[in-house]
This record gives C-alpha cells, structure tokens and sequence, in this order.
C-alpha cells in the first residue's frame, strides 16, 4: 500500500550525513547507518561515508547508524510475509544474562551489516548482539579472548566499505569509541573518550587514520584522532561560537568534513570545515537529527530535528535544500537507501520511501505496530540480502522489552 504525500514544502526549499561516511571521490560503498545506517542507527544506504548502521544492506546507522544502503545484494530472494512479527526472540534473556542483576536498558538501534544476512542489534549496558536467521536466535558479539567490555549504551555503527567485518562503534553513558577488525569476535577501546553519539572515519585514507566523534550533548566539544583512535584532541573550540550540541560527524574526505548541530541551546546549523577542522563555516540553518545518508548517486540526506522532514545536498554538503514533508526524525539511526534507489525514511504510521530525492513520499509495507517517534518506534533498518526492513521499538522505560524487535518482508523490485 502506498499513499502519496503532497508536495506540501517544495514552496518551502531553501538553499543550505548516518550509522557511516561516504568520501565523494573515494569509492567507498557509503556509510550510516545509519549508520547505518541506525543509532546506527539505521543501517544501509546510510549516513555518509563508509557503510552505517541504518540501511538496504548496510544502517543505519551510516558512519553509523546511520552506512549507506544498497550495499546488499537481494536479486532474487524471497521476501517474508509482510505482516509485522516480533522477533525480539531470546535476545531478552540473552541481554539480562550479560548484565546480571543491573539488568539491560533499552534496545538502542538495529543494524544491517552489509553483503550479508546479519543484523545487530545495539542493547544499553549489555553490548551488541547479532542474528543471522531474523531474530530467531541472537548472539552476543565481542566475546572473543582479550575482547574489550562494550558496557555504555551502544549508538552507531559504521561498517568499512571494503570489509564489513571490519567496524566502529560509540555509545554514551559509558566508555567510548569501539573498533573491530574480526566481524565482532573482539574489540578494543579506541583511546580514553567516553559519551560519544556518533564516530566517523575518513575512508577516503587507505589506513583508516582520521575518526572524528561527536560527544552527547556537549557544545563546542568535537574530538579528532590522527593516528586510528590511540590518542583524541578536543577541537571542539574550532566550531562556530554559541552553536548547539556537536554530536554528529560526517567525514567526505580528509580535509572535507561535515557537522550537525542541534537538540540544544544555541546556534542550531550544520557547519562545514574544508581544512580538516581547523575552521567551520555555517552552510545551512537547520538543525539535523539522526545519522546522515550518503545515497548512490552521492546525495546526502539529512533528518531534521523537532520532525521537520529532511535536508539533501547535491555538493558534498556545501549547500543544502529542504525536501517536502512527511519524515519523522529517527531517534535510532537515520535514513536508509534500497538498492533501487529509494530512500526510506520513518513516518506517523508506516515506513516512507521517495523515489524522486525527497520531494514526494509514499507509504510502504504495512502499518508499523507502534507508530513512529520517541517511546515508540524508535528506528529502522533494511537487510537487502533477505528483503527485511526491521524495526526497533523502545517504550521509554529504560528497559529491554520482550517486543524490541519487530520484523516484515519488503520486496524492493516488486513493491
């Protein structure tokens, strides 16, 4: 079923990214998740560079939570029923043993990891999980000998866009930056920051030297690490002054880097650095939310906050314009992109899809079990290889549910 939303704001553009970092020039197959894709985020044709947590094969996540969707292959396979099923399966008692009488908090973001059939889930206080059946059985990542303790709430996920077993993972409320170089068997802490909503990477650099984060609602706070993460630098004075929360990275290339700022007092914008963070100037007022989307064809896709539908740059961020309304902000990751080309974005009721950059909307899938936004459904996240999208539901209570993942077949080449 699909319903058209009206071109009700393209009287509204005006001239001005997630679960992951695409570097324009660098071929890398775009990042979140969301970041993918989706705090991560979402992951799949995700936010920005690299592949994020929140998207088609990827979320995101984008860098997080955001990566960036598409990276999944589908053809041919057989998508499940469209029908809405739980698939929180023993994720629930899985997550309790990790973290004993503490207990798990919420489900923080879903995400699909490129080129394959497996999602992660991002669960505060007890780690990242995985399933690679739909949420039949989940299993607990990082449990490899030497790994470190991811023990904050998990945030973004940015996959690199030439080896999905290779990714980067923050989280707030706890110890910071993670990173893996064996699909999740083991991990290590990256450095000594902490609180951190989103990392980006610039994959434009054959050695993954340059990660920016983002600390959780601070100000003029931005970390920057030259040397993969062994060591931070607080740049955040470089940002305008008086701008809003700092907290969303997005690497293009080396010298090239975005920021989203909002959700807090002061300026709220997105600020643009051409060398490499040593200045930012303002290229656009609105205030975004959620992991960037980086889209095949180079498009970045920025949720904004407050539910004010979403900005698109064509530029590689240096201007940007406003897209028609109908998206919800994602409190999980961000947009994600099918492999046709699509970008999916969280409405009131369904997931929305626009196949023309944002300026129309149509309902896809059937109608969300909990309907879009904060204590409900809280972000998304399309597996490309088996046409899922999966959803994660969050009721505010600062507990893991026994209905935190919900999951429903979407065929992109039929519907």
């Amino acid at each position: 079923m699909r319903r058209l939303y009206g071109l009700l704001v393209l009287a509204l553009t005006a001239c001005g990214s997630d679960a992951g970092d695409e570097p324009g020039a660098a071929g890398s197959a775009g990042q979140a998740n969301a970041a993918g894709t989706s705090a991560g985020g979402s992951s799949g044709g995700s936010s920005a560079g690299g592949t994020s947590s929140s998207g088609a094969g990827s979320s995101n996540a984008g860098n997080g939570g955001a990566g960036k969707s598409g990276s999944g292959s589908g053809g041919s396979t057989a998508a499940p029923d469209t029908k809405w099923v739980n698939v929180t399966g023993n994720l629930l008692t899985l997550a309790t043993m990790s973290t004993g009488d503490q207990g798990p908090g919420d489900l923080s973001f879903v995400s699909a990891q490129p080129g394959s059939a497996r999602l992660i889930a991002g669960v505060a206080r007890a780690g990242l999980f995985a399933t690679v059946d739909g949420g039949t059985t989940w299993t607990k990542l990082g449990t490899g000998a030497g790994s470190a303790t991811i023990n904050h709430g998990p945030t973004s996920i940015v996959y690199d866009p030439e080896h999905a077993g290779v990714f980067w993972e923050s989280g707030i409320y706890g110890d910071g930056v993670f990173h893996t170089a064996d699909d999740g068997v083991t991990f290590q802490r990256l450095g000594d920051i902490s609180h951190n909503d989103r990392v980006s990477v610039d994959f434009s650099d054959p050695e993954r030297k340059l990660l920016v984060a983002g600390p959780h609602e601070a100000t003029q706070k931005l970390f920057k690490s030259t040397n993969g993460g062994m060591s931070w630098e607080d740049i955040g004075s470089k940002l305008p002054a008086g701008s809003s929360f700092s907290t969303l990275p997005l690497i293009i290339d080396t010298q090239n880097w975005l920021v989203g700022s909002a959700q807090g007092g002061g300026t709220w914008g997105v600020f643009r650095t051409a060398d490499s963070g040593q200045s930012f100037a303002s290229v656009s007022p609105e205030g975004p939310a959620g992991w960037p989307l980086t889209a095949s064809d180079g498009a970045i896709y920025w949720s904004l906050a407050a539910d004010k539908g979403l900005i698109v740059s064509h530029d590689q961020g240096k201007s940007w314009t406003k897209a028609a309304a109908g998206p919800l902000q994602p409190f999980s990751g961000g947009l994600c992109e099918l492999p046709d080309g699509r970008v999916v974005a969280l409405g009131q009721t369904h997931l929305l899809a626009s196949a023309d950059q944002g300026k129309s909307w149509q309902e896809v899938g059937e109608a969300l079990p909990f309907a879009g936004g904060n204590c409900k459904t809280y972000g998304f996240t399309y597996l490309a290889e088996t046409k899922t999208f999966f959803i994660n539901h969050n009721d505010c209570s600062g507990k893991l549910t026994a209905d935190a993942v919900w999951s429903s077949g979407f065929d992109y080449e039929k519907q």
